[in-house]
């Protein structure tokens, strides 16, 4: 078989296992992905639902969802801090684009949470429908 070929073959299969892994998998049990303006109905319509915004500190302090509380993704501790949270409470998490906090879902998943709402395009989808931040 021709070299070329099988490079091809190789790059196409590496293609398809990077978006599987990335896109394909799904959320884990007890989380659900939403919008922002999904999310902001969902707060509306549950004043208890928690917020967790997952930035680091310096973006946190940029502007962040009134409530939200911080639990820097980055951090070491990450998954330590969410051991400390009641895993039968609804939380909306959210980061800046939504690439962090679908990372975070598998721990939130590994960790027990049993209603996790994923605002699975983050704080830059909040923001692109006007919707209120707080500093």
């Amino acid at each position: 078989m021709n070299p070329r070929y099988i490079a091809l073959i190789l790059t196409a299969v590496a293609v398809v296992f990077f978006f599987y892994r990335q896109y394909g998998q799904g959320e884990p049990d007890g989380v659900t992905a939403l919008s922002a303006t999904q999310a902001q109905a969902e707060l509306a319509a549950d004043p208890d639902i928690r917020i967790l915004d997952i930035r680091t500190p310096a973006e946190y302090a940029e502007g962040h969802i009134r409530g939200a509380r911080n639990i820097d993704f980055m951090a070491s501790d990450f998954a330590k801090r969410l051991e400390g949270l009641d895993r039968d409470a609804a939380y909306l998490v959210y980061c800046r684009s939504g690439n962090r906090s679908a990372r975070a879902m598998k721990v939130f998943g590994r960790l027990g949470f049993t209603h996790v709402l994923h605002m699975s395009r983050g704080i830059r989808d909040w923001q692109g429908q006007g919707l209120p931040l707080v500093k």
